[in-house]
């Protein structure tokens, strides 16, 4: 999975690319980028059929999975707050 260049036809093109303050290599969008997207997607295709769900579910379940990385999420926060203090844990 290539992210696509910045000005993308929808949101999450556009959310992809604008990432002002990091952007992926090349090689991290060739490698460990399209290796996890590519392992999302399985799971998330073994969870369907295991579940027998409709794509709704699917797509409510994502939204939560992704809320936990919204910057202004407890997760988030607590995760920096980690990152920013590691001799704290």
């Amino acid at each position: 999975m290539i992210l696509p260049p910045s000005g993308g036809k929808n949101k999450e093109q556009e959310t992809l690319c604008s990432m002002d303050k990091w952007k992926p290599t090349q090689e991290q969008q060739s490698g460990p980028i399209t290796r996890t997207f590519d392992f999302f997607t399985d799971e998330l295709y073994d969870l369907q059929e295991e579940l027998n769900c409709p794509d709704e579910f699917i797509y409510n379940f994502l939204e939560v999975v992704k809320n936990q990385w919204s910057p202004n999420s407890c997760h988030s926060k607590a995760r920096q707050h980690k990152k920013n203090n590691p001799d704290a844990y």
